[in-house]
């Protein structure tokens, strides 16, 4: 996994579609603190132990992204969903996935299509000159989670 340092928020809109971030969930409470100094970055926690199986990550997803009523609860919806966003007024979007050892925990099947999710929804709204980008935030991840962010091109926050 590549690893970058970064010094602002405007580096990390700048910079890949996913970051990860090992550490624990204060330094993530930071970052955000330091993100509400950024008026046009709207800027989000997803709770990763609400999203210990599909269910529960389409629930928590739903609740943090707003997506619409009409929203599925399934993989292609999720997809769906995750490159449309047109309901967040906000150009630039960071998704801060706390935790990220807990999603899909009871599901790990499924983490590969949800990180293809995310990524690919960032490439549709950067076709449409928006900016979504994630941060994983964990101290340890299984290393086939690992593995699965290095493949699409995750790099590391150097401390």
């Amino acid at each position: 996994m590549t690893v970058i340092r970064l010094t602002s928020w405007r580096e990390v809109l700048e910079g890949p579609w996913a970051l990860r971030l090992r550490a624990g969930a204060t330094a993530a409470w930071l970052m955000r603190g330091e993100a509400e100094a950024v008026s046009e970055l709207d800027c989000r926690f997803v709770a990763g132990v609400a999203c210990q199986d599909s269910a529960s990550l389409f629930e928590e997803f739903q609740s943090v992204l707003e997506f619409p009523d009409y929203f599925g609860h399934n993989w292609d919806a999720f997809d769906e969903c995750v490159g449309d966003l047109a309901w967040i007024d906000a150009d630039e979007i960071a998704l801060l996935v706390l935790e990220t050892d807990r999603v899909l925990r009871d599901d790990r099947s499924r983490w590969s299509a949800f990180v293809s999710a995310l990524q690919a929804g960032a490439e549709q709204l950067a076709a449409e000159e928006r900016t979504l980008r994630v941060i994983f935030q964990a101290r340890e991840l299984p290393l086939e989670s690992e593995a699965v962010l290095a493949e699409f091109g995750v790099a590391e926050i150097a401390a």
